[in-house]
């Protein structure tokens, strides 16, 4: 059996643009972490009394995570937020800027909290569930889990 390499790559200096083409806002530099993160809702078969099994269904969900920098500016991340609370945004993530890779689709915004610790760098971490599931293109192939 050969024995393969193992192949990887470091986040960074890459995207997360909001917001529709054109008039997108880039926070890629508010970002410490950024992850798409997936969960999984498994439904248990049904048995019948004849001997019949109804197949459990199986739901897919998705997540934008990670970190951003706390920034009192206008148009910055907390004014951007607080801003489009519960509203459906557009977003692109590409995780490194000399790869083709990336993820896009819509997400839900949720407001992120403001403060922390006096005298520090104040982070704030943030949820956007997003409506359906992202797409991911990688040299120009496209997909999703729903095909």
């Amino acid at each position: 059996m050969a024995v393969g390499t193992p192949k990887s790559f470091k986040l960074g200096k890459g995207e997360l643009k909001f917001g529709e083409t054109g008039t997108e806002v880039d926070f890629a530099c508010q970002a410490t972490e950024v992850k798409v993160t997936w969960d999984n809702d498994s439904e248990d078969d049904l048995h019948t009394l004849c001997g019949g099994v109804l197949p459990g269904g199986e739901t897919f969900t998705a997540k934008l995570e990670g970190t951003f920098i706390q920034d009192l500016t206008a148009k910055g991340v907390i004014d951007f937020t607080w801003t489009n609370k519960g509203q459906a945004v557009k977003v692109a993530f590409k995780p490194r800027g000399n790869s083709n890779a990336s993820i896009k689709g819509t997400v839900k915004i949720m407001p992120i909290d403001l403060g922390g610790e006096v005298n520090k760098t104040n982070t704030s971490d943030f949820e956007f569930p997003f409506v359906g599931e992202p797409t991911w293109t990688n040299g120009g192939a496209t997909s999703s889990a729903n095909g």
